[in-house]
């Protein structure tokens, strides 16, 4: 059944494809159309005559310049695109997880497709979105995961086949789950699995994905199953949240602003520096750890509050850092 769907939205593709052609080149041959569309001769045949039956005014013509042309004034149009939908469709959003599915080719063959029934004006005004908008989905300086296993994945995902995983856990530990494949999610350019086993449904992030057997073995999805609901509410459940109370100087505000975005700017300025100059704001880290990291790159910029255990916990990577930078200035010291 899956095979027939496919085979069938691959020749309805084909078919748009083959009247997109004939509007924009009005006069084709067989052979032309045949090389564009990736077919043979026979099956460019067959098309034509699937078109020419559901009422597609197509003619050909014999002889040395002979080919298929549309009658001249027919158009298959796309109706009723306002400026706000063509926004939404031509605007650039950021390739990578397209490319990562393999579907950025896809993606320009569609719009082409849409461009080729759309006015000169909208065509025009189509051109303008793409070259005064784009979404970079990337973060600063994190490296890129890499997804060797997405596509056996997606596959999976298509087809309703189950997989069998050999999984890293954020802890090291190997898992190997049999997984009831629901769908794929990408966040901030990390892909995820959400899928069923057999004790809950939860989420895998694919790059910790080591090995994958896409098994033959089909399954039903849960009844009332939404992605885009499970998401926010595993988002809301399961994502890291450590507060943090924090006295920072005025020379840290550029490098907080880098961290978490200029909304924190308005906090900032709704809170009144003290005689020091200094201003007391509350910040939400991912973990201990990474609230650590980022405030011992602040240096005496910034002085932890609340937690206590992230006090102490700066102050003893703090001590740890000036006694090895002490010990090396030692030995030089030493040598001279």
């Amino acid at each position: 059944m899956f095979w027939q769907q496919r085979r069938t939205a691959l020749k309805f593709d084909r078919l748009l494809a083959l009247v997109f052609l004939l509007q924009r080149y009005p006069h084709l041959t067989a052979r032309e159309l045949a090389e564009r569309l990736q077919v043979s001769e026979r099956t460019l045949y067959r098309d034509i005559n699937d078109l020419s039956l559901a009422g597609v005014p197509i003619y050909g013509e014999g002889g040395p310049r002979g080919g298929y042309t549309l009658l001249p004034d027919y158009r298959l149009h796309i109706a009723g695109l306002n400026e706000e939908e063509l926004s939404t469709l031509f605007f650039s959003e950021g390739q990578r997880p397209l490319s990562d599915l393999d579907l950025h080719t896809t993606r320009e063959v569609a719009l082409a497709k849409v461009l080729s029934t759309l006015s000169e004006r909208d065509k025009r005004r189509a051109v303008e979105i793409q070259e005064r908008l784009h979404v970079d989905p990337t973060g600063w300086n994190f490296p890129v995961d890499q997804v060797p296993h997405l596509r056996a994945v997606q596959d999976a995902v298509w087809q309703n086949r189950r997989l069998s995983l050999v999984y890293r856990q954020e802890s090291g530990n190997i898992m190997t789950p049999l997984v009831s494949p629901l769908g794929l999610v990408v966040k901030a350019g990390i892909w995820y699995l959400v899928g069923a086993t057999h004790e809950t449904i939860r989420s895998f992030r694919i790059a910790r994905i080591q090995q994958v057997e896409v098994l033959l073995e089909t399954f039903n999805r849960p009844e009332g199953f939404h992605l885009a609901q499970y998401w926010a509410e595993w988002c809301a459940r399961f994502l890291p949240s450590y507060p943090v109370t924090l006295r920072i100087s005025r020379d840290a505000v550029p490098r907080l602003l880098q961290l978490f975005g200029e909304a924190l700017s308005d906090r900032l300025l709704r809170s009144e520096p003290d005689a020091s100059g200094w201003r007391t704001v509350s910040l939400v880290f991912e973990t201990m750890e990474t609230a650590r990291t980022a405030l011992l790159g602040l240096g005496p910029m910034a002085e932890v509050v609340e937690p206590r255990e992230l006090r102490a916990s700066v102050m003893e990577w703090a001590a740890g850092l000036l006694a090895c930078y002490s010990n090396e200035a030692q030995n030089q010291v030493d040598l001279n």
